[in-house]
């Protein structure tokens, strides 16, 4: 008798759970990417589609990253399915999506480089080519993340360092750290870094314009006053020659002559 009433008691227990668990997982998949049958086709492997189905989604998403992270040691492009595979099973880690871009966008033009020869056999244009190709598909993975990743201004960050570093465009790279900024927790130098690229790309009043209402409006009143980006307005405000009467309000903590440069 007690082992019959053990067996309706698991029985039970194992209905709940799975009632449970059901809900759940038909509460979370539609707050995550929807999976189509090719992702799973071409990456998963054998035994994916079944976790899927059973709602094990992050600890699939953990071992997809463990095999995709064997092949990038490898230095095998068959790590980038495995990549996104990972970040679409666990689309709120924010890290997956972060160093998906990092490998993608930084480590991939080089593989392509040293297959076709290597750098002295690979002309310049063709060198810059491959960088740009591979950073606009890091770019792509970058803007899949953002609208589930938990920190997606960590993703816009690494936007606007692959806009400058790979693609050399200074001004997609201030839209990005703009968007950063606006979206907190962002860095503390975004704003500075939107002020820079738009004064790199020859937007200087519009560099000054932006960081100016930035630095009154948020950084003013921080407890240092936020001297680099006053420094950094300082010197546009010599630049542009603007009169005393345009310019910031000396603080009372600046030092120099800064109105008569």
């Amino acid at each position: 008798m007690g082992a019959r009433l053990g067996i309706v008691l698991a029985l039970a227990l194992a209905l709940a759970a799975g009632s449970v668990a059901e809900s759940a997982w038909s509460r979370a998949r539609r707050a995550v990417p929807e999976l189509r049958r090719a992702d799973l086709e071409l990456t998963a492997g054998q035994g994916a589609l079944l976790g899927v189905l059973g709602g094990f989604r992050p600890l699939l998403a953990d071992l997809t990253w463990i095999r995709a992270y064997v092949r990038w040691e490898r230095r095998d492009r068959g790590c980038e399915a495995l990549l996104r595979l990972a970040c679409l099973l666990d689309p709120h880690a924010t890290a997956f999506w972060e160093n998906r871009a990092n490998m993608v966008g930084l480590d991939m033009a080089h593989w392509e480089i040293r297959a076709r020869g290597g750098y002295l056999k690979v002309s310049p244009a063709d060198q810059q080519a491959a960088f740009h190709r591979f950073a606009h598909k890091a770019l792509e993975g970058i803007e899949e993340g953002v609208p589930v990743a938990r920190r997606p201004s960590a993703l816009l960050v690494l936007g606007g360092y692959l806009s400058e570093t790979k693609l050399g465009d200074p001004l997609r790279a201030a839209a990005y750290y703009r968007r950063a900024h606006e979206t907190p927790p962002a860095p503390w130098y975004c704003a500075y870094f939107v002020g820079r690229l738009l004064k790199d790309a020859g937007q200087t009043r519009e560099a000054y314009a932006y960081l100016r209402e930035v630095w009154q409006r948020e950084l003013s009143g921080q407890r240092d006053g936020s001297p680099t980006e006053l420094a950094f307005l300082r010197r546009i405000e010599a630049e542009l020659r603007l009169p005393p009467a345009l310019r910031i309000p000396r603080q009372e903590w600046e030092e120099g002559e800064w109105w008569v440069r």
